[in-house]
Formats: C-alpha cells, sequence, structure tokens
C-alpha cells in the first residue's frame, strides 16, 4: 500500500513538473524553424532555453548566445573560429548538464550541433536529443551519418530521399519536408505590375561583403537600362543587417525598398520581376514564390578548392541537384565575374521565354520538395510525444 502511494506521488510530480528544453540554433535558416515550433509548443507552457536569433527570442526564457557571433562562412573561416567554437560549446553543455533539460533540440548548423551532442552525451546527458535539417552526407562527407546516430536519438529530414542514408546506420528518423511547403505559390502571370527586382546578398555579413560589389554593379547596369525608371530594388533583410545594408546602398539612385517585416515582405514579393539572390535556404524560398532567379555565391578560394574536391555534387542549389542540370542560373566562386553576371543577368532580364521556362521547371521540381502536411505540425506533434516520455 505504503509502496503505490509512493508511486502514485512521484507520477504526479512528474506530471506536474515544468518540462524544459534546450534548442540551438545558429543560422537565420533555423532560427526561422526554431520560431515556427516554438509558436506552436507555447499552448504546452515549456520553458525554453538556449541559442537563438531576434526572430524566436520572445518564446526564450534564457537566451544564452544570439546567432550574430555565429559568422564563419567557408572551412579556413570556420578553423580560425574553432577556439571560439569550444569554448561556446564547453559552456553549453554546461548548463544543459546543470539544468537537466528534458529534451534538446539541435536545428541546422550540423556541424557545430554534432560537437554539442556529442558533449553532452560525453557528459552522460541522459534524455533526447534530436537534430532538425540533416547534414548533407548525399552530397559530401556521407561518413557523418555513423556518426550522427551515436549521438542523436532522432534526426528530422526536409527532404524525402535523405531517410535512407540514415535508417541503415541506425537514427530513427522523421521526414518533415521543407519550410518553404507553407509558403504560398504566386502566379507570376497575373495582373499585378511587376515593379521591383529583389536583391538578397545574404543573411550573414560574410556573405554580403563578399558579394556586394556584384550587387553594385546590378544596381548600376539597371540604372543604365531601365530609361523609364519602372523598377525600384527590394532588399528583404533581417534587423542586425539593416543598417549595414542602408550603409552600403545611401548613394544609389534607384529607389530601395528595403525591409525586415516579413509580413511586409510577403505583399512585396507578388510585385517580384525577377531576383538575384544569394545561394541558401534563401533560393528555394524565392523558387516556391515562383520568383525567376540568377544565384551567386563566392567562398574563400582555399575554401573552394578543398570543396570541389570533397563535394561530390556539380551544383549549389537543392533544384539544379534533384534535376542534375542546370534549372536555376548559379553564378559561383570562380564562375562569378562581372561579365558572366552580365550576361546572366541580360538573360533573366529581356528573355521572357527564359524566365517563364525556368518557372515551369521549378513547378515540376517543388513536386519531390513540398510536403502535404506542414512541416511545423509534424515537429511539435513529435517533439510533444518525445517530452511527454522524458524521465
Amino acid at each position: 500500500m505504503q509502496t503505490t502511494i509512493i508511486f502514485l506521488f512521484q507520477r504526479v510530480i512528474k506530471l506536474n513538473k515544468l518540462k524544459k528544453i534546450f534548442i540551438c540554433t545558429t543560422e537565420q535558416s533555423g532560427d526561422n524553424i526554431s520560431y515556427n515550433i516554438c509558436k506552436k509548443l507555447i499552448k504546452y507552457n515549456y520553458q525554453i532555453d538556449g541559442v537563438c536569433g531576434n526572430l524566436s527570442e520572445s518564446f526564450f526564457n534564457k537566451k544564452f548566445y544570439d546567432i550574430k557571433i555565429f559568422k564563419s562562412l567557408g572551412f579556413i573561416e570556420i578553423i580560425f573560429s574553432i577556439p571560439k567554437f569550444i569554448k561556446i560549446i564547453n559552456d553549453l553543455s554546461a548548463k544543459i548538464i546543470e539544468n537537466n533539460y528534458d529534451l534538446v533540440i539541435c536545428i541546422d548548423s550540423p556541424d557545430f550541433n554534432y560537437q554539442l551532442a556529442k558533449k553532452i552525451k560525453k557528459n552522460n546527458y541522459k534524455n533526447k536529443t534530436i537534430q532538425i535539417v540533416a547534414p548533407t552526407v548525399w552530397a559530401w562527407r556521407k561518413g557523418r551519418a555513423k556518426k550522427f546516430a551515436k549521438v542523436f536519438d532522432e534526426l528530422f529530414t526536409l527532404f524525402n530521399f535523405e531517410n535512407k542514408y540514415f535508417d541503415h546506420v541506425g537514427l530513427k528518423t522523421t521526414f518533415i519536408g521543407h519550410p518553404v511547403s507553407i509558403i504560398k505559390s504566386y502566379n507570376y502571370y497575373d495582373e499585378n505590375e511587376k515593379n521591383l527586382i529583389a536583391f538578397l546578398p545574404g543573411s550573414r555579413e560574410n556573405e554580403i561583403n563578399k558579394l556586394f560589389t556584384y550587387y553594385n554593379f546590378i544596381h548600376d547596369y539597371i540604372y543604365k537600362i531601365d530609361s523609364k525608371k519602372k523598377y525600384s530594388i527590394f532588399i528583404p533583410t533581417l534587423p542586425h543587417l539593416e543598417k549595414k545594408l542602408l550603409k552600403l546602398t545611401k548613394d544609389w539612385k534607384i529607389n530601395i525598398i528595403l525591409s525586415t517585416n516579413n509580413d511586409h515582405n510577403e505583399t512585396l514579393y507578388k510585385k517580384v520581376f525577377i531576383s538575384i539572390t544569394c545561394s541558401g535556404t534563401a533560393t528555394l524560398e524565392i523558387s516556391k514564390r515562383l520568383i525567376p532567379q540568377i544565384i551567386l555565391y563566392k567562398l574563400n578560394i582555399l575554401t573552394y578548392f578543398i570543396f570541389k574536391l570533397l563535394v561530390k555534387v556539380k551544383y549549389a542549389n537543392i533544384i539544379n541537384i534533384l534535376n542534375n542540370k542546370m534549372i536555376i542560373e548559379e553564378l559561383v566562386n570562380t564562375d562569378l565575374t562581372i561579365d558572366n553576371l552580365l550576361k546572366s543577368f541580360d538573360k533573366l532580364y529581356f528573355d521572357k521565354e527564359f524566365r517563364f521556362n525556368q518557372i515551369k521547371n521549378i513547378k515540376n521540381s517543388l513536386k519531390e520538395i513540398d510536403n502535404n502536411q506542414n512541416p511545423y505540425d509534424i515537429c511539435y506533434k513529435r517533439i510533444s510525444e518525445i517530452i511527454s516520455k522524458a524521465i
């Protein structure tokens, strides 16, 4: 009888215990995912701590680091940042162990998050650790699949084809679909006036620094060829980059619309004629909105040659990778020259058939990416199941 009462008492304490979640996201794309998951988790009154950006910080009880300090871009830049990252990982690991979180959620940034998960496992963390967004083992460093299986309890994948790379090494996978699934596709052929040209120069300062020379060139070229001054330049960006971009564009002659408001941005995207997009999540988001684009990217030269030796895919953008051909023109690293940029931009700007063919091919490719369900619904339901079983 006494044993039964003690068991029931312990059960009541467990049910009434405030559940604590640690979230680690070091990139803007990860912070977007974090924000949308936290919006759904808030009804459970979980305590959420960790690493995030401005977007999701309102849901966090304790924010230990901001994504702004994770500025490294390529292999060489990351090498120089290793001492800083080791210090952060040690600090975060100590906080996770000290607070005994019921669940650790790592989002994107697979290399950083792998080291964090490995550290807390070594320090005897007993509860579940999950990773949202798989490392691209299908493109390079295939051995990461086995390593992830040793430190993570579950992996949420954005692309269905990724599951097979982790299932065979014993890591449980849950296909959630890509976040672009919830972005509305626009009718590029509608009657709305297309009077904006979008510039998306990146979500990191390093990216902007490397690419802005090319955006300056395109601005000057548009000013020259747009005799009727039909187009304004629309730059959707993040709050911490707003001042930098205002400074960089202060002498531009074309009207600039620089916006950090996501709701306002969606209204403006309907008026976008074409986009010049920094490679990354933004290229897929522009694709889902069915806006014709060209993609730019530049790595440190040594990083580029190391990647060229190791990476098994020919393209940077997932639409091109899935089709194994250039659906969206990419100007990356040594291909990114003023002459090449001018040729690609002329084709995008002047060639209506080229733009429409790109949209047609993107529509077909999106079938491989879109999920019939909201990815964030799948996430929060699965997270709730996991945390309900936490000790």
